[in-house]
């Protein structure tokens, strides 16, 4: 059997609520995984001190046949800019001078209140968006593969921990590829879902809406199945999020394979990849076409440098005067536009994640969000999983995306890829060896 760090976050509930395991035995395994694993990983900016107390009042109610949310006993991890009730990191505290927070963001309170126990938060850079995880108070957090490369950023603690199995499923935020170029540099999955279908409330320098249109919340783990149960438990308006919308989460089984048709590119001339990444495109390709999906091999027109001046043009906007900032949006409608067109023939499509495995830290390049970002401008929801190694033994990804709400297509296929690739490299213990 799995150890229990190693378990996915389904298997570990399905035993919780079985009684094969307490909700103690699974809260004080990752909590000692995180104490053995954090002074390498340098991944975690404060543990919760409450959740074994947590844990044991789960284990009684599940004793007194009370009625369990169906997260009951799982604990769970958050980027450090997630508001946690009683919970203050060094970076809370230090850098951002926020007080203790009195309430959760809204995804963690719909954590907690399906039963989840808050294990830790998780390093980001100062203002949580960045292409490292770095700060002064905390340092630089560590790829778990490879101690001396980067995990990514800006949810790159959260993916580091994870990976490591210091945490059966975590959130993160994704403005231009925050969660996903992360999961990608440490081997694990993560999903940027549909723009507007989970709140921002209560998430540091992230308040979605109109002002935040490119920022989502999304899970990280490291089965595909996991995404799907927290994306059932922190999506719809809560009332306070502006731009969430109450939209139905169809279920990835009931879709069949044989009726899709995907897209698929293994770079865009603007941003070449590693023959590593290449390849795992295209064997990914293959493997869906194994499954009965028709692929296609076609990228869109622009997809890179249209999203590069877009994302250029949305950082200098809070400087421009109001001519400058409506021919941006114009310029925004039309690339959203063109993407429209593009994939209006397609379910889906299967590209890079990111053009390269994880680099050294402190090494900078303008590329690394070049395959994120584009769909984060158009709102689609947008999935990666690793599916090989490179020479180094570093993850390589591969990304799925799809139509606004359709994150059933994304982790269908995603699962398919999944199940192909499942021997690619899960030996925790190697891996996390620095």
């Amino acid at each position: 059997m799995e150890t229990i760090y190693t378990a996915s976050a389904t298997q570990l509930l399905q035993m919780i609520h079985s009684r094969e395991l307490s909700a103690q035995e699974v809260v004080a395994a990752f909590l000692a995984r995180i104490e053995s694993m954090n002074p390498q990983l340098n991944a975690v900016t404060a543990v919760a001190d409450d959740a074994l107390e947590k844990a044991r009042s789960a284990d009684e109610r599940q004793a007194h046949g009370e009625d369990l949310g169906h997260l009951h006993g799982l604990p769970f991890t958050v980027k450090d800019t997630f508001a946690t009730s009683g919970l203050q990191s060094p970076l809370d505290r230090r850098i951002r001078n926020q007080p203790v927070a009195r309430t959760d963001a809204a995804v963690v309170a719909r954590m907690k209140q399906a039963g989840a126990i808050l294990l830790a938060k998780t390093n980001c850079p100062p203002s949580g968006s960045g292409a490292d995880t770095e700060n002064a108070v905390i340092g630089q957090t560590r790829n778990p593969h490879i101690a001396g490369r980067s995990p990514g950023g800006s949810s790159g603690g959260e993916a580091s921990l994870i990976a490591a199995g210091g945490s059966p499923l975590g959130l993160g935020s994704d403005t231009g590829g925050g969660m996903r170029v992360p999961a990608a540099f440490c081997g694990i999955t993560a999903i940027k879902p549909t723009q507007g279908r989970v709140p921002n409330s209560g998430v540091y320098n992230q308040p979605g809406g109109f002002t935040d249109q490119r920022t989502q919340i999304g899970p990280a783990a490291r089965r595909v199945e996991d995404l799907l149960l927290a994306l059932r438990t922190i999506s719809g308006p809560d009332y306070v999020d502006s731009g969430v919308t109450a939209k139905p989460l169809y279920d990835p089984a009931q879709l069949p394979l044989r009726d899709l048709t995907i897209a698929s590119f293994p770079y865009d001339p603007s941003s070449l990849v590693t023959s590593a990444v290449a390849n795992a495109v295209g064997a990914s390709a293959q493997a869906l076409s194994r499954a009965g999906v028709q692929v296609v091999e076609n990228r869109p027109l622009d997809l890179v440098g249209g999203a590069r001046d877009l994302d250029r043009g949305w950082r200098r906007m809070a400087g421009t005067r109001g001519q400058d900032v409506v021919e941006l949006l114009h310029a925004w409608d039309q690339f959203r536009s063109n993407m429209l067109q593009y994939i209006r023939y397609y379910d889906a499509i299967l590209c890079p994640a990111v053009h390269h495995t994880a680099p050294a830290i402190g090494a900078r390049d303008r590329q690394r969000f070049d395959y994120t970002v584009p769909f984060n401008l158009t709102g689609y929801p947008a999935a990666v999983l690793p599916v090989a190694t490179d020479v180094d033994g570093l993850p390589v990804a591969v990304q799925i995306v799809s139509h606004p709400w359709r994150e059933d297509i994304v982790l269908a296929l995603a699962a398919v890829l999944e199940d192909e690739f499942k021997d690619w490299s899960r030996d925790l213990h190697s891996a996390a060896k620095l």
